[in-house]
C-alpha cells in the first residue's frame, strides 16, 4: 500500500502522488467517487487500498454490477478490467459513458491488442493500461484523468452560468426595446384623446388605444414568462402593504357590465410584508382578469387570509371565486390548465381571446416565489383559485 507522508503542498497536490487535493473538487455530487471493476478480488483490493484515502471507492465484481452502480450514482473515475465473465470491460465503458459523458474510464487488460485498444479509445476510454500496471504510472494516469474530470465539469458549469447571464441580458434588452415604443404609442394616443375629435374619430382612437393596451399586455406576458422560465435571475423583493396591493388591483380592473366585483380583506392584516411585490401584482392581476374575462354574468369575489408562522414570517392566502363557466374536467385532472398557451376552448371560434398564457404565468410566478396555487372547478358552476405564499414581516 502506498504511504503518504507530510502535509499537502502549496500547489494543491498530495505529496508523493499526482492526485489533486479533494478540497479543490467541484460541487458535483459524484466528484469524489471512484468505481473499480474486476472479477478477481486481488486487483480490486489492491486498487482500493491505493486510492481509498483520496476517493470514495466502490467495488464491482462484474460488469453488470458496475453498470447498476453507475446507474444509481455516477462516478468521477471508473477503472475496469476488460476480460471478465459476463459483461466485458468494453461493454462497461460503453454503458458508463451513456450514463454520464464526464466519467473518466481507465481500461486495464493483461492481453493487450491494437484492435482492443482502438475500440476502447473510440468508445471514450481516457486511458488503456496493461497489467501488471506500474504503481507510479497508475497514479499519474488517475491524477490526469481526475484533473480532466474537474476541468470538464467546471467548464460546463461556467458555460451554463454564462448562458443564463446572456439570456437574462437579452431579455432585459428586448423588454426595454419593446416597452419604449409601446409607452410612446399609448402616451400619444392619450394626448390625441384630449384634442378636438368628432364622434367617429374618437371611436377610432378609443379602439386604437384598446388594441394597443391588449397588445402591450401580451408582450409583457411573454417577456415575463420568458424571464421566469429561461433565466436564473431572482425576483427583486421589497416592503409593501398587502391590502393596498390588492385594493389597487381591484380598483384598476375594468369590470364588465352585469358583473359584481367584491372583496373581503381582514382588518388585522399585517401593514407591511417583505417579498417580490412586482411578481405578486402580476399574479393577482392575472387571476382577477381571468375571472372577469370568463364570467358572463354573476360575481367575482376576492378574499385574503393570513397566518403568522413566526415573528419574522407570515403566510398569506389569496382566494378568487367566480361564477363563470368552470374548467373542463380533463384539463384539471391532467394538470393542463396551467400549461403555457392552453385554453379550455382552443378553437379559432372560441368566445374568449388571449394567448392562453395567464394561468401558466401564475404557476411560474408561484413556483419562483416558493408558493403554491390550487384550483377547484366544476363545469357550469364557476371556479375557485387559491394562492398561498410565505412572506417576511416588514417594519410597520
Amino acid at each position: 500500500m502506498l504511504e503518504r507522508i507530510g502535509k499537502e503542498d502549496r500547489f494543491g497536490f498530495i505529496p508523493g502522488t499526482n492526485l489533486p487535493k479533494l478540497s479543490t473538487v467541484s460541487e458535483r455530487p459524484y466528484s469524489k467517487r471512484m468505481l473499480i471493476v474486476d472479477d478477481e478480488e486481488g486487483p480490486r483490493q489492491s486498487l482500493s487500498m491505493i486510492f481509498s484515502d483520496e476517493f470514495d471507492v466502490s467495488l464491482a465484481s462484474s460488469g453488470e454490477e458496475a453498470v447498476e452502480l453507475s446507474a444509481e450514482h455516477p462516478f468521477a473515475i471508473v477503472i475496469t478490467d476488460i476480460r471478465m465473465k459476463g459483461m466485458s470491460g468494453i461493454d462497461v465503458l460503453r454503458e458508463v459513458k451513456k450514463l454520464d459523458k464526464h466519467t473518466e474510464v481507465i481500461v486495464l487488460t493483461a492481453f493487450e491488442t491494437l484492435e482492443t485498444a482502438r475500440q476502447a479509445i473510440t468508445l471514450g476510454a481516457s486511458e488503456y493500461l496493461r497489467k501488471p500496471f506500474d504503481l507510479d504510472h497508475m497514479q499519474e494516469v488517475v491524477g490526469r484523468c481526475y484533473e480532466n474530470f474537474l476541468f470538464q465539469t467546471r467548464q460546463e458549469e461556467v458555460i451554463r452560468k454564462d448562458l443564463n447571464a446572456a439570456k437574462t441580458n437579452f431579455l432585459e434588452i428586448v423588454s426595454h426595446e419593446l416597452n419604449t415604443p409601446m409607452n410612446g404609442i399609448i402616451g400619444f394616443i392619450e394626448l390625441l384623446q384630449d384634442t378636438p375629435l368628432d364622434n367617429d374619430q374618437r371611436e377610432f382612437v378609443n379602439t386604437i388605444r384598446e388594441c394597443s393596451l391588449k397588445y402591450f399586455e401580451h408582450v409583457q406576458d411573454i417577456l415575463t414568462y420568458a424571464k421566469l422560465t429561461m433565466s436564473d435571475a431572482l425576483p427583486i423583493e421589497s416592503c409593501f402593504n398587502p391590502a393596498t396591493l390588492v385594493l389597487k388591483i381591484l380598483s384598476d380592473a375594468e369590470v364588465p357590465e352585469g358583473i359584481e366585483l367584491s372583496s373581503d380583506l381582514p382588518e388585522d392584516l399585517p401593514e407591511q410584508v417583505f417579498g417580490a411585490v412586482n411578481e405578486l401584482r402580476i399574479l393577482l392581476r392575472k387571476l382577477l382578469l381571468n375571472a372577469l374575462k370568463f364570467t358572463q354574468e354573476g360575481s367575482v369575489h376576492f378574499s385574503m387570509s393570513h397566518q403568522y408562522l413566526s415573528r419574522e414570517e407570515v403566510e398569506l392566502a389569496r382566494r378568487k371565486c367566480d361564477t363563470g363557466p368552470g374548467i373542463p374536467e380533463n384539463l384539471l385532472s391532467e394538470g393542463r390548465i396551467f400549461d403555457a398557451f392552453t385554453q379550455g376552448d382552443s378553437s379559432l371560434k372560441r368566445n374568449h381571446g388571449g394567448l392562453g398564457l395567464g394561468l401558466s404565468l401564475c404557476k411560474s410566478i408561484s413556483a419562483a416565489l416558493g408558493g403554491e396555487i390550487e384550483v377547484e372547478s366544476k363545469t357550469g358552476e364557476g371556479s375557485r383559485f387559491t394562492f398561498r405564499v410565505r412572506l417576511g414581516l416588514g417594519d410597520s
